[in-house]
């Protein structure tokens, strides 16, 4: 069975936060994953390095992954300042990521719209970590958008508070680190086609973390049949990825 992990950070700064394309696959092939969807760390970011250039490099780091490896997709991790790259057609899709506690985005500011059509023009998915309020206005004002909140929406306000997106066909929910009791109940109101699975594993190697093979294990657990299994452990991703599956 194909396994996708939709969920990864990755990055090769030892002065922020480390885990490498070799430590990926080491952990990938540990669960028996054949691939994942890699995006750059927060701490590379603005958490830690905060600048136009660390920024850069750390998006590019998860290209070079991508170019390394066939099983690895790229996703362009947009920060507040909107940088736009002149090859944001070669990632796959994008991570749009802040805390409750973190500095916010600007939604009004035109550089925010500017990317967001490129990012439709490109039809590239979304994986959305914002507060509730912005995650509901994100998804209010692009319905074009294919987005995916992670962890079944515990950062975006609760698992609980999900049922807001249970009818809109464009939003979908990753399963990483997300309880098996959050997971079986999404499942229940939008489908398997809307379940996507992931690990956020990033590398720390102490036993309490949810590596691929951890998180898999909870999938697995769910009662459902191999055709299932297959859509939410790959199937899904690929068909958001594939304006860029099949370049």
């Amino acid at each position: 069975m194909r396994i996708i992990d939709a969920h990864v950070h990755l990055g090769n700064n030892r002065q922020t936060k480390y885990y490498s394309l070799r430590e990926l696959m080491r952990d990938l092939r540990e669960a028996g994953a054949q691939g994942a969807v890699v995006f750059a760390f927060p701490e590379d970011m603005y958490r830690i390095a905060d600048s136009p250039q660390s920024r850069m490099r750390a998006n590019e780091y998860v290209l070079e992954a991508a170019r390394a490896s066939k099983s690895i997709y790229p996703f362009y991790f947009v920060w507040k300042d909107y940088l736009i790259p002149s090859n944001l057609e070669e990632y796959a899709g994008v991570k749009w990521h802040r805390h409750w506690d973190e500095p916010r985005y600007d939604y009004d500011e035109p550089k925010c719209s500017d990317i967001l059509e490129r990012i439709k023009g490109l039809k590239m998915p979304v994986v959305l970590e914002e507060e509730y309020a912005e995650t509901l206005r994100f998804v209010e004002e692009n319905p074009g958008l294919r987005v995916i909140i992670p962890h079944m929406g515990k950062l975006n306000g609760g698992c609980d508070r999900m049922e807001a997106f249970f009818d809109n066909p464009n939003v979908y929910f990753d399963t990483s680190t997300a309880p098996l009791e959050a997971i079986r109940k999404i499942l229940d109101h939008v489908g398997v086609e809307r379940i996507i699975f992931g690990s956020d594993v990033s590398g720390t190697r102490e036993p309490f973390h949810n590596f691929p093979k951890v998180e898999l294990k909870k999938v697995l657990q769910l009662d459902l049949d191999e055709a299932s299994k297959e859509l939410i452990l790959a199937g899904n991703i690929e068909r958001l990825m594939a304006r860029w599956i099949s370049r």
